[in-house]
């Protein structure tokens, strides 16, 4: 962001400009968002985001709202743009209360209990450490204050370049993100504490955004409807891919059955399950839409190593396959799936056929076709042979590794999950809720990725636009189910309804207004 400010500047852009755009975009959306505020109070810090937050205070009073304005340090101290919006605050008629004055603490929290609001502009994306002294108690106060807060740019407390909390933080229900979201507002844990995120225009133009050398990107409702294959009414069942499911084993026949649900709701044109023999007929009864196909078993209801030729003969026939759902880890199995994976057809590699390679991406790296695994932290942990804790701490070197060492797309699975391709670029997903941590959600995703490659997109595309969408219909069973009870069968069943949403132009959950869906 450092960077594209600089080049809009070169470009012909003020600074002082683009702080006033700010500003503005700021002031919209308090205006849009909360129209029955009357009084607020807008904290400043040091620099240009406490410049941002002088200039929107200046603008608030023009609506004819009350504004309190308080800043972290002396008035006088501010330099650069920031200064001059100090000045033109002042010519306004607003005082600036600075907060290390004798009293000070006193008065700010009086002005916070009896305000509609707080508009957080202490720090923004130049921080680089945890806040203490004077800040930390200013971000206290207001979060004890238990007002809304609208943060200016990110709340305070959070750097703009991770996804840690590395001290105290304003916990915002509104974050306006100026020109482009930054890696908080998309990584928990610090997106947890940004509310709603609407990302503003202040006047840095698409194409020197663009330019920046980001390897980051976040999936929009455009991009899903621009990669959905598509539907020509002449078109028919074969069109749309076949898929083969290896997945089910003794006691988890349902993993296979809601895999081969998640891909035939996600537009898949023939889906066969390939299951244990003895499981077959449970394969039927709970879903008759898929065909199947009984493998041999050693012991009843585990698969034998010796189905891998007629399973790999099979396959020869196929668009792609999903691999890995309720298998088990027997050692049969296990050479079993080491043995498919010779198969030259894209692969989704979910669950039991990762486990089936502790510490040995290379294992998917020696595949001559397309291949998207999609582990959750403790199976990407298994893989890369580090706790699961070692994972979260850093989801994204994790992504970028694994994807790097099996030479594989990567869908690593949980909050805000991520698509990392071999050469290091990333996807982060911005849909999904809660009530989706639920047995037989990932069997869903794991038949919904193997669905679109099928079809024909490529591995990145098939597994960020799956994602897109499972998260998506969890939200919308969200609004009836709320956070907990959700049923994989039912997020499934929802994946149409999205989908056909996404088609008419329209945006599930809430981004169609700008927000973030959590």
């Amino acid at each position: 962001m450092r960077a594209a400010d600089r080049a809009a500047v070169a470009a012909g852009v003020p600074s002082l400009q683009l702080m006033e755009n700010a500003a503005a975009a700021l002031c919209e959306e308090i205006c849009g968002a909360y129209p029955g505020w009357r009084r607020i109070v807008v904290v400043c810090g040091p620099g240009n985001n406490g410049g941002d937050g002088l200039a929107a205070a200046r603008l608030l009073i023009r609506r004819g709202l009350t504004v309190s304005v308080f800043t972290l340090s002396d008035p006088g101290e501010y330099r650069g743009d920031a200064s001059e919006n100090a000045t033109r605050a002042q010519s306004a008629g607003l005082e600036l209360k600075p907060l290390n004055r004798v009293g000070a603490g006193q008065a700010f929290a009086r002005e916070l209990s009896a305000t509609d609001g707080v508009v957080d502009a202490l720090f923004g994306t130049g921080l680089s450490r945890g806040l203490s002294g004077p800040a930390a108690r200013a971000v206290s106060a207001i979060n004890a204050a238990g007002r809304p807060v609208v943060a200016a740019d990110l709340p305070s407390g959070l750097s703009g370049d991770g996804a840690e909390v590395p001290g105290p933080c304003v916990v915002a229900a509104r974050t306006v993100a100026f020109a482009a979201l930054k890696l908080c507002h998309v990584l928990f844990p610090a997106r947890a504490r940004c509310g709603q995120i609407v990302v503003r225009d202040i006047g840095i133009s698409r194409q020197i955004l663009l330019r920046q050398k980001s390897r980051l990107e976040a999936t929009s409702p455009e991009d899903v409807r621009t990669l959905l294959p598509a539907r020509p009414p002449d078109s028919h069942k074969a069109d749309f891919g076949r898929l083969a499911i290896f997945a089910g084993s003794r006691g988890k026949a349902g993993a296979a059955v809601l895999a081969a649900r998640g891909a035939l709701r996600s537009g898949a044109g023939l889906v066969t399950v390939l299951c244990p023999a003895s499981i077959e007929a449970t394969v039927v009864g709970a879903l008759p839409e898929a065909m199947t196909h009984g493998l041999p078993e050693e012991p009843p209801g585990v698969l034998a190593a010796e189905g891998a030729r007629e399973a790999l003969e099979f396959v020869k026939d196929q668009n792609a396959a999903v691999i890995g759902p309720g298998l088990g880890t027997a050692p049969e199995t296990v050479l079993f799936v080491t043995r498919l994976l010779g198969a030259q057809v894209p692969f989704v590699c979910d669950a039991d056929a990762l486990n089936a390679f502790p510490s040995k991406p290379g294992a998917f790296a020696r595949r001559r076709a397309a291949t998207v695994l999609t582990p959750h932290p403790g199976e990407a942990g298994r893989l890369l042979g580090i706790s699961s804790r070692q994972i979260q701490k850093d989801r994204l070197a994790a992504a970028r590794a694994l994807a790097r060492r099996a030479r594989s797309v990567v869908l690593l699975k949980g909050a805000a999950s991520l698509t990392s391709t071999p050469n290091g670029r990333v996807i982060v997903n911005r849909t999904g809720t809660p009530l989706m941590s639920s047995a037989g959600s990932g069997d869903v995703l794991a038949g919904a990725i193997g669905a679109l490659l099928a079809a024909g997109l490529d591995p990145g595309p098939a597994a960020l636009v799956a994602a897109y969408l499972h998260g998506a219909a969890g939200e919308k069973l969200a609004r009836t189910r709320g956070d907990a009870g959700l049923l994989a069968r039912e997020l499934a069943d929802a994946i149409p309804l999205v989908r056909a949403q996404i088609r008419a132009g329209e945006a599930p959950g809430r981004e169609g207004s700008g927000e973030e869906a959590w």
